[in-house]
């Protein structure tokens, strides 16, 4: 029998109060956390309302920028004084109000006071919009009867809690306001109209206390006394603030004047209600066109649905939107079409900010925009602002990006009802803020965007379906970025689209005649000089540096090609300020927009270019050496997604390096088994054509192998391609260099290749002798994929012999030492010549489909195409041999639709067997089963045929 269980420890709730001087209660006892630093941490966690604050963080609060040595440790010790005081009887860890998370801490208490009254005061203010007065009225008491003092009172000013606090109190104005207003519409006025006296000689800016004082007196009998009210609040807003009230307190002026009925309602029309009003029209904004300054718009909006759509969402749930995204992207214009929708009270107001550099001049450029010759810089606008409900429209903080977060951030925390939607090249990275990446355009908004400015050029712009495919083209290589197309759109009047699509290298040459009112997008050139200006030196240099890259580039190959050693820094602050676009992956993915790369060469000196150029080189040639072992090891998958990724930087790299031939090889017969493997076949032959021109003496010995290894990539991407005479071409030249190839990895691979095709062409002895030569270097050299290679050309020599055992033999070892070492094209492709051989002894209806099925499974995980397209035209074979002309029909219509699709056909790359296949499928089925097969099979992807082959039949 096990003895008896230790008891769980009692719990106790804990109350959290804050709403006054700070105050635990453990079950019903009122507890010490201690003095003003203990206060501080628990007021700190608090104020994060269960989530986990950091140490370093906490380090800040309590003791700012001069903490002690022991700063940690004397926190630890805080930490478990406090755990002591809320969880008795608990231990250390075990506590479960004061938790540890990660490199922090989290307080839970069972319930805080603050989080009932902001509840209650949210529920009371619902219960007033929907005219239940007199349930508001009781709620909103029950909330500000948890005030015991002002927020926090106990808790050094300073820092977060400070920030907190100051919410705290704006929000018990707010719910004392809320049940004023309920007052008045249960009847008691003249309670309400001295409470109010007495709130706005504490807040004489609160705008909406003013109003509601002066309901109050009007409401009580008193319409002298009311406009009394409203005078003194005019003059006080003048003398304090230096603006007018708002709209909503000078029409309330208007209506005490008028003796107004709606003002009597509801207590004393309560009798008589009022028919509802018929429904009409939300307007998109206030009629009145003080009432804010947003610009109308000049020119229609072309797209963006999906973005302003966006963006109605985000303000309803977020109230900091930053609209991020290089010059020229249409972040303004977004931003403006979002505002002119809203139907704001007071606004929306758009706010200025090129040219504002400071904290001071950002405050500025708000009061001049929204009217205020208020004193005292950000505290006198929130305290303008407290009141109102309205967007505030940031425009250009790129260049003040830590003022105006600075400046944002005290709105938000100070006036509940002000919503910002700012636009900026880089994010705010204030609390609170929701970043949106503008895209560029695209599902036909561009061509639209250039059509309409092209039109309003030309009074009628038509293009024809060539134009049209041109513009599709342009506004791709523009990068869909609206600034660009209407600059492009605006040299309709002096080119055609055929000479714009001509001219796009040059961009910034062609993209000018922007408008004049604004320097930054008169040209392309303009506005990205803008964004370039705001970088540092270093960041400068990074950026014309990383601009050599075609297609993109992650962290690691940034480094070896640029050698910053900030790099990580610098990249980063390129993509907060939108020069360099993330664009996902892990590792992740960077790139730049071709406009950016454009400026980028424009501007970088021609030295540095020649350097970049030569490093970019060296590295595309490292990615080659490495993909040529990769692709045939148990990481192939990986490789060939990793060269899909960095195909462009090959291409650019063989553009580069044309004429040094040595260096061209090397790269072109590192990453030839990509594009033998992705069926890239027209590709191939382009990039290999110089591997095809003998090089008689000229060659060194130590570049025959780089020579030979492109030779060899186009002896079989010629046969893939099913081109026979530059099979012959290429073989022989792959003769010749073999016999003096002296490195013995190079002479192995280059036999291996030999005795594949020497096979083929009925050259048994001479395969057989190859082959076995590279077997034996294979294994002395522990090198398993050209053991592998070797053993299926040995199986092939047998086969073609007629030695079905022997071929069988090899081949099955061939698939087992592939696998072992993960080069699935070789087990494939080992599978494909054994289910060959077992077609050959008529052994279909079971062998040779299992292989298949087998060889397509490989392919599928090595995402190998072209030898799963040459396993599927097998299968097809096998499925008319055992009688199932149906699926013989459906595999050959897959495979005549996909290889259509990347210009691939198997029966010519193996002109004797495949070929031979293909012919007896012709022959027996007929025409119309034959479309019927290619209709259905042209509609099914690769997993359904795979999932279609799988069962292997008995």
């Amino acid at each position: 029998m096990s003895g008896p269980s230790t008891p769980p420890p009692p719990t106790m709730s804990v109350y959290l109060q804050v709403l006054g001087p700070v105050r635990v209660l453990v079950g019903d006892a009122d507890v010490s956390v201690g003095g003003p630093i203990p206060r501080t941490l628990v007021a700190r966690l608090a104020v994060a309302g269960g989530e986990t604050v950091t140490d370093d963080a906490l380090v800040d609060e309590l003791w700012g920028e001069n903490p002690p040595p022991s700063a940690r440790q004397t926190l630890q010790g805080y930490v478990a004084r406090i755990r002591k005081v809320l969880d008795p009887h608990r231990t250390g860890a075990q506590s479960r109000v004061l938790v540890r998370r990660g490199n922090g801490y989290a307080l839970e208490p069972d319930a805080t006071d603050w989080q009932q009254f902001t509840s209650l005061a949210g529920l009371g203010r619902n219960l007033l919009t929907r005219g239940e007065f007199t349930a508001a009225a009781e709620t909103l008491d029950t909330a500000l009867d948890h005030w015991r003092g002002d927020a926090y009172a106990d808790v050094p000013e300073s820092g977060t809690v400070a920030v907190e606090a100051r919410r705290l109190d704006a929000l018990r104005t707010d719910a004392t306001e809320d049940r004023l207003e309920a007052a008045l519409e249960i009847g008691e006025h003249a309670w309400a109209a001295a409470q109010l006296d007495a709130l706005t000689r504490i807040h004489p800016l609160r705008e909406r206390a003013w109003e509601l004082l002066a309901r109050a007196h009007y409401l009580a009998g008193r319409p002298g006394d009311a406009l009394d009210a409203l005078r003194r609040a005019r003059e006080v807003l003048a003398e304090e603030l230096g603006t007018d009230p708002r709209p909503s307190l000078l029409a309330l002026h208007s209506a005490i004047l008028a003796h107004d009925d709606h003002l009597l309602r509801p207590t004393q029309a309560a009798e008589t209600p009022a028919p509802e009003p018929e429904p009409g029209p939300v307007p998109a904004r206030p009629a009145d066109p003080f009432a804010h300054n947003i610009p109308l718009a000049l020119t229609p909006l072309v797209g963006r649905r999906t973005q302003l759509a966006d963006l109605t969402r985000l303000l309803e749930r977020h109230r900091l939107v930053t609209l991020t995204g290089p010059g020229g992207m249409g972040k303004t214009r977004l931003a403006l079409e979002s505002a002119r929708t809203r139907a704001d009270v007071d606004g929306p107001w758009l706010v200025e900010l090129a040219g504002a550099t400071d904290v001071d001049q950002v405050a500025d450029a708000l009061a001049t925009s929204l009217g205020l010759t208020v004193p005292g810089g950000v505290d006198g606008i929130t305290d303008v602002l407290r009141g109102r409900d309205t967007l505030l429209v940031l425009d250009n903080c790129e260049q003040a990006v830590a003022p105006v977060a600075e400046v944002v951030t005290a709105i938000l925390t100070r006036c509940p009802g002000i919503r910002v939607l700012a636009t900026s090249r880089e994010a705010l990275f204030a609390a609170g803020e929701f970043a949106y990446e503008v895209p560029p355009l695209d599902n036909g908004d561009d061509v639209a965007l250039f059509v309409a400015r092209a039109a309003a050029q030309l009074g009628v712009f038509e293009p024809d379906d060539d134009e049209l495919a041109m513009l599709t083209q342009l506004c791709t290589e523009l990068d869909g970025m609206p600034l660009a197309i209407e600059l492009a759109a605006a040299q309709c009047r002096t080119l055609s689209v055929r000479q714009l699509s001509a001219l796009v290298d040059d961009r910034f040459a062609l993209l000018r005649g922007g408008p004049r009112t604004n320097a930054r997008h008169t040209t392309m050139l303009a506005a990205v000089e803008w964004s370039y200006q705001t970088l540092t030196e270093p960041e400068q240099r990074l950026f014309q540096s990383l601009a050599v890259f075609e297609g993109g580039f992650d962290l690691d190959s940034a480094d070896a090609v640029v050698g910053d050693a900030a790099l990580l820094t610098n990249l980063t602050s390129l993509v907060d300020k939108s020069l360099v676009s993330v664009v996902g992956g892990d590792p992740r993915r960077y790139r730049m927009l071709e406009t950016m790369r454009g400026y980028a060469t424009l501007v970088r000196e021609p030295d540095l270019t020649v350097a970049l150029r030569r490093a970019h080189t060296d590295w595309v040639c490292d990615l080659a050496d490495a993909a040529f072992t990769g692709l045939r090891g148990r990481d192939s998958s990986r490789w060939m997604r990793r060269m899909e990724l960095e195909i462009a930087n090959v291409r650019a790299a063989l553009a580069f390096c044309d004429d040094d031939v040595d260096t061209y090889l090397r790269i072109a017969g590192g990453v030839y088994w990509y594009w033998y493997r992705g069926g890239h076949v027209a590709e191939a032959i382009r990039w290999l054509s110089p591997a095809m021109t003998p090089r008689g003496g000229t060659a060194s010995q130590a570049a025959l192998p780089v020579h030979a290894r492109a030779v060899a990539g186009a002896v079989v991407i010629h046969y893939l391609a099913g081109d026979l005479p530059g099979v012959f071409t290429a073989f022989g030249l792959l003769t010749d260099l073999a016999a003096d190839l002296t490195d013995p990895a190079a002479r192995a691979d280059a036999e291996s290749t030999l005795a594949f095709f020497e096979a083929g062409s009925g050259l048994v002895d001479q395969a057989r002798a190859h082959a076995a030569a590279s077997l034996d270097f294979g294994r002395r050299s522990g090198r398993a994929f050209t053991a592998a290679e070797a053993l299926m050309c040995l199986g092939t020599a047998d086969f073609r012999a007629g030695d079905f055992d022997s071929a069988a033999t090899h081949l099955d070892e061939s698939v087992a030492v592939a696998a072992g070492c993960g080069y699935g094209w070789c087990e494939a492709s080992a599978l494909w010549i054994g289910a060959k051989v077992d077609l050959a002894q008529g052994r279909h209806g079971g062998p040779a489909e299992a292989k298949l099925a087998r060889m397509v499974r490989v392919c599928v995980d090595n995402d190998d195409v072209t030898s799963w397209l040459v396993a599927v035209a097998t299968l097809a074979c096998a499925a008319l041999r055992r009688g199932d002309l149906d699926q013989a029909a459906l595999l050959t219509g897959v495979v005549d639709r996909r290889g259509a699709a990347i210009g691939y056909r198997p029966a010519s790359m193996d002109p004797v067997d495949l070929a031979g296949y293909d012919n007896e499928i012709r022959a027996t089925l007929s025409p119309a089963a034959l479309a019927d097969g290619r209709d259905r099979g042209g509609v099914l992807g690769r997993d359904e045929v795979t999932a279609l082959v799988a069962p292997i039949p008995a």
